[in-house]
């Protein structure tokens, strides 16, 4: 079959290359994340469902007040729309982080 033993061997019956197929959605690039990763329900939350406090300057806490108020929404729903916002301009990798993480404890409450 072959002259020669080693690198320097050819085959005398080369078989052909199979036909090379391609599919369809190989040049859609873009992965699929949900939307909004912080899911709030419909209804208005208690405070029971709202667990954690953050600390903030008093100057931030009076911008998201004010935000609050001009946009007829909870302080919670306000600062749940910057974190949605800054976590949509992230890069793919983080946002499966928080994904991640978002769930971990989602699964263990």
């Amino acid at each position: 079959m072959t002259d020669n033993i080693g690198l320097s061997s050819f085959r005398k019956k080369k078989t052909e290359r199979p036909e090379n197929i391609t599919p369809e959605l190989s040049e859609d690039i873009n992965r699929t994340m949900p939307e909004d990763l912080l899911k709030l329900p419909q209804s208005r939350l208690t405070s029971k469902d709202l667990p954690k406090s953050i600390r903030l300057p008093l100057n931030t806490h009076t911008a998201i007040s004010t935000i609050a108020t001009l946009q007829s929404k909870k302080i919670y729903e306000v600062i749940n729309d910057i974190v949605e916002e800054y976590i949509s301009n992230l890069p793919a990798s983080e946002k499966k982080i928080i994904r991640s993480s978002i769930e971990t404890v989602n699964n263990n409450h």
